[in-house]
């Protein structure tokens, strides 16, 4: 009947808008992995982020992007004892370094910083023998300060090799800002929930 005909033509409509939006990302991956000169199309990437306040209720978060899709289920948390940013980074790294027996390596990395923090990874995964590629992704430094919550500061994706400044209406760009701005979200929630714990704690304390 008509309704079952229309009904039909909706749910194929449906089917191709997903393989098109599906074909689109993996055409944004290929762009990616041309631009960036990455070894592997970085089908599924996995995302880091740290977050504190004052020094206090540090915490590392990694997201993964697997396949066009977010793979919540494979996300991981970190409590921190590192006190600055770099070594944050770094036990956060480390300590997934040491689960790659338990879960294998991604096809990339993509890590929420400047150049020192991208080399730091490099030399964490060197020195394990893992042999994965690693992007970085800042706010341009204006007056060397980085800008993260101005509106018109740009993204700029960094390489060991390149620093990439992109238009923000390119869909490369977009799409690891997306995950990093993932990584992000899931990093200050962490950090929200562990500080409301800590507090608690506190306050039952004195």
């Amino acid at each position: 009947d008509k309704k079952h005909l229309i009904d039909l033509a909706l749910l194929n409509a449906q089917e191709l808008l997903k393989k098109d939006t599906s074909s689109d990302t993996t055409k944004t991956m290929i762009e990616l992995q041309t631009l960036l000169e990455l070894q592997r199309l970085p089908l599924r990437c996995e995302v880091f982020d740290n977050s504190h306040m004052a020094g206090e209720a540090t915490v590392g978060a990694m997201i993964v992007y697997d396949t066009n899709k977010f793979d919540k289920a494979s996300y991981r948390t970190y409590h921190l004892k590192a006190k600055d940013e770099y070594a944050q980074m770094r036990e956060t790294l480390t300590r997934r370094v040491e689960s790659f027996t338990k879960n294998s390596p991604p096809d990339l990395w993509i890590i929420d910083g400047g150049t020192t923090l991208l080399k730091l990874a490099k030399d964490i995964l060197e020195s394990s023998a893992i042999n994965i590629d690693v992007v970085a992704i800042s706010k341009e430094k204006v007056d060397a300060k980085s800008h993260r919550a101005k509106g018109k500061a740009k993204d700029i994706i960094h390489t060991l090799e390149n620093s990439f400044s992109l238009l923000p209406s390119d869909k490369r760009l977009q799409f690891i800002q997306n995950l990093r701005d993932e990584a992000h979200r899931c990093a200050i929630t962490f950090h929200k929930k562990t500080k409301l714990k800590l507090d608690k704690e506190s306050k039952l304390l004195n």
